[in-house]
């Protein structure tokens, strides 16, 4: 079943493994330029030479909201944009249960961080940085609720 919704989604490929939406995200997100500190997961695939951004699906049911022991994981009834806050202990249940690999550790704050599709912004940094166009901010009818990753498209 397909559910329509306005998202980030990796085109991988396009991604020339640059690390500038990582390093943009962690500039906006905590002042410092540092791809490890942003909140994007980039994997590479060296055998298939390609890379692509693990990014959050932000889920109609959440497992990440219902894996998190304190309660700082919510869901936007209004957006459908799934956020997490500073009340995190670091248990990483989180980040075991995401199907997509979008959670990620913060080892410098002892905090899991996800992405937010920049909500206080009015698009995704990470989007507008990237040079070759690997990202975008788009409506998909075609998003199946069920998670996987195919690998790029061949064409």
């Amino acid at each position: 079943m397909a559910v329509k919704q306005k998202q980030v989604y990796c085109r991988p490929t396009l991604c020339i493994g640059c690390r500038i939406c990582a390093n943009t995200c962690a500039l906006t997100h905590e002042g410092v330029a540092n791809p490890r500190l942003g909140r994007i997961n980039i994997r590479q695939n060296l055998f298939e030479r390609y890379e692509y951004q693990e990014l959050c699906r932000h889920c109609d049911e959440p497992p990440c909201l219902d894996a998190c022991m304190v309660g700082c994981i919510e869901k936007d009834e209004e957006t459908g944009i799934v956020t997490n806050d500073d009340r995190c202990v670091g248990c990483w249940m989180c980040v075991m249960v995401c199907p997509y690999g979008s959670m990620k550790r913060n080892l410098v704050k002892q905090m899991a961080v996800k992405c937010d599709q920049c909500r206080d912004l009015d698009r995704p940094v990470c989007v507008d940085a990237c040079p070759t166009g690997a990202l975008v901010y788009e409506d998909r009818e075609d998003v199946l609720e069920k998670p996987f990753f195919t690998g790029p498209s061949v064409t």
